[in-house]
């Protein structure tokens, strides 16, 4: 891994966005997708919590042994909260799962592990994306490496359409990820730590687990247009994170 680091950054970096694809693979076949969390054992969903906390012990102990973590972001924030407007809207953001409330739709166990599972990957997935890929980007060419990164981690959802009959999701989950993407980076080029996105990202993937599909977002959306099926909501879900995201990060690349 050294070797190819230092003779190609992102080589490197590519090799690792393919490990980690393999491994969540290789997870998703183990406990049978990541749908349908009533009907898993304890069991199945331990599998992909194994395969996802050792690619991170992994990828932290290859960082911090090689004395990478101040570049990586895997350090202490180095800008002005206040320039950050206290990373409110970042929190607001992260919140979007509680727009319905949250609840227990499956044994207490298995829920708890998923959202072990999805929140590590969202660890992994901020090292990787926001570290990795966009250091390795940036000496070339700021912009580029900003939108690749982005780009690059909103696509890498589209293998969630192996997992789901709902295309619509899947799709609305790549718009917005380009968006919350387009955030992190920002976030992360001009705060130089990768923790503010760490924290955001664990939970929003965490939270996911409990989030309700009605509740008093649902509500608000059927007074303003009439009716609140899924698809409706969904949409308007999307669009509210893409705003704020987008919004934010104009906003702290503007002003800091």
């Amino acid at each position: 891994m050294k070797k190819l680091y230092e003779k190609s950054e992102l080589s490197f970096a590519l090799l690792w966005i393919g490990i980690y694809v393999v491994v969540m693979n290789i997870a998703l076949q183990l406990c049978d997708g990541f749908d349908n969390l009533e009907n898993k054992t304890v069991f199945q969903v331990l599998a992909p919590v194994a395969c996802i906390s050792v690619l991170a012990i992994a990828v932290t102990v290859w960082v911090k042994r090689n004395g990478l973590a101040e570049k990586f972001g895997l350090c202490a924030f180095k800008g002005k909260p206040s320039e950050f407007l206290w990373f409110i809207p970042l929190l607001a953001m992260s919140l979007i799962n509680l727009k319905n409330g949250l609840g227990l739709t499956a044994p207490l166990a298995v829920s708890l592990l998923m959202m072990a599972n999805k929140a590590i990957a969202g660890y992994v997935e901020e090292v990787i994306f926001r570290g990795f890929l966009f250091r390795s980007m940036e000496k070339n060419s700021l912009k580029s490496a900003i939108v690749v990164s982005a780009v690059t981690f909103g696509a890498g959802h589209i293998v969630n359409l192996v997992n789901t009959s709902d295309v619509l999701s899947v799709l609305l989950q790549v718009c917005y990820a380009v968006a919350i993407g387009f955030l992190y980076t920002v976030i992360v080029y001009k705060g130089k730590s990768l923790w503010p996105c760490v924290a955001s990202h664990m939970f929003v993937n965490g939270s996911s687990v409990f989030a309700l599909e009605e509740g008093p977002f649902s509500i608000l959306v059927k007074e303003i247009f009439g009716r609140a099926d899924v698809d409706l909501i969904q949409i308007c879900s999307a669009v509210l994170i893409i705003v704020v995201s987008g919004g934010y990060a104009f906003w702290i690349w503007k002003k800091t």
